[in-house]
């Protein structure tokens, strides 16, 4: 095996293991240069060697390379478009997808979701907002409740939010809040904002299930664009699996 596949091999181990150890906020991207990694010292190997079997496995393995680096282009595409925000559209309520809390305090990620919507609201003073998300690991109360605080303390109305508390992921944040618009008798055929992540809104349209879903985009402070770009990565993959598993 060539020395650079050694070389680059083990500078993609090092920097995976150590984000893995050092940045927990970022081990997707960890796991994704592990891989890569094994990946490569795979190639190296197959590449050094001269029998017939080695060169099948490896035009095999040149194929799933290609065919996987085209879609994840495809979906990283959809992901990188769905990252914004429509201002034009007339909504009849608002959907605000939860993130972590700290305690009783907004993570980073819920921090810029709930200023995203505070500014998307500024122009809305009568629609319904759904806040949703449960009380995880670490979390003092539930996301929910978490955001109702946080919005009421900037002069929301209690009056116009809808809490659901029992969501412990996007697919059932998506379900209960459209069982609950449901319930309050706002017809799912219309216009519904949702309020997440930019990177999160492809995957979300996917589990919203209908061409109505208006969406807003919660952009991160640029100072994090690191870690941004490995939420924008993730999200290729985590919309793969929800796509061929459903």
């Amino acid at each position: 095996m060539k020395k650079r596949y050694w070389i680059t091999a083990l500078v993609l181990a090092l920097v995976g293991g150590g984000l893995l150890v050092v940045y927990s906020a970022m081990r997707f991207s960890g796991f994704l240069m592990l891989t890569a990694a094994a990946f490569l010292l795979l190639w190296g190997f197959l590449a050094g060697r001269r029998g017939k079997l080695a060169k099948i496995l490896w035009r095999v393995l040149l194929v799933c390379l290609v065919l996987g680096l085209g879609v994840f282009a495809v979906l990283e595409a959809q992901v990188i478009r769905y990252g914004r925000t429509d201002h034009e559209t007339e909504v009849s309520a608002v959907v605000i997808l939860g993130a972590g809390v700290n305690g009783t305090v907004p993570s980073l990620s819920l921090q810029v979701r709930l200023e995203a919507a505070l500014d998307y609201l500024e122009d809305k003073p009568e629609i319904p907002i759904v806040i949703t998300g449960s009380q995880g690991p670490g979390e003092d109360i539930s996301e929910a409740r978490c955001m109702a605080d946080w919005l009421m303390a900037r002069g929301i109305s209690e009056d116009r939010i809808l809490l659901e508390d029992q969501a412990d992921n996007t697919e059932e944040n998506i379900q209960f809040s459209q069982e609950l618009l449901a319930d309050k008798g706002i017809d799912l055929t219309d216009n519904i904002a949702v309020v997440t992540s930019d990177y999160h809104l492809y995957r979300a349209s996917l589990l919203w299930g209908t061409p109505w879903m208006v969406p807003v985009a919660a952009h991160m402070p640029s100072r994090f664009f690191g870690l941004t770009v490995n939420y924008y990565i993730r999200e290729a993959f985590a919309a793969a699996e929800l796509l061929v598993f459903g």
